[in-house]
């Protein structure tokens, strides 16, 4: 196994801190971006529920509440992804690398990718009788599916790679 550099680990330092301010940018645009979209939904007068448009009478107290709940808990979700994402690279920037705390970063990210799929789901079925009224709207509903519960399963697959080569570093380091 190689041992990194000094001038690899210093690129990933580099690399990392270049990331990290990223993230934080992206971070603070998806918070800005949730308030103006619920200030100001787009198209103007619709509710986007699973991907059923809902407009004008057929935006009742109950599609209305279950909008904001998605929108909300969407975004506290991406929030909670890019607070993951801040932390590992903040631990990449220091130079912390293929530790207990990177695979619990990674995993963590993983399980908060997968947790957009209840949410569709309550939204969905919290929605069902009104969808069911715009039988026109149904085949809708497939595309707006969270591929973010797909991206959650090769975080945790990163994980358990990135957990597996830890151990396998830390065994080298107790036989040498």
């Amino acid at each position: 196994m190689f041992a990194i550099t000094t001038n690899r680990l210093g690129e990933i330092q580099s690399a990392s801190r270049w990331l990290l301010g990223f993230f934080i940018f992206i971070s603070a645009i998806s918070v800005w971006s949730t308030f103006a979209g619920i200030a100001h939904p787009f198209p103007p007068g619709t509710r986007t529920l699973a991907g059923v448009v809902f407009q004008g009478a057929a935006i009742t107290g109950k599609i209305q509440i279950l909008w904001l709940v998605q929108v909300v808990l969407g975004a506290a979700l991406n929030l909670k992804v890019f607070y993951h994402l801040i932390r590992l690279t903040g631990l990449f920037s220091r130079g912390t690398l293929f530790t207990a705390q990177n695979v619990a970063q990674l995993r963590q990210a993983g399980l908060t990718y997968i947790c957009q799929l209840p949410v569709w789901l309550v939204v969905l079925i919290g929605a069902a009788p009104e969808i069911a009224a715009a039988q026109d709207q149904w085949v809708k509903i497939m595309p707006s599916f969270p591929g973010g519960a797909l991206i959650g399963a090769l975080f945790l697959f990163a994980s358990r790679l990135m957990n597996e080569g830890r151990e396998l570093r830390d065994e080298q380091d107790l036989v040498v």
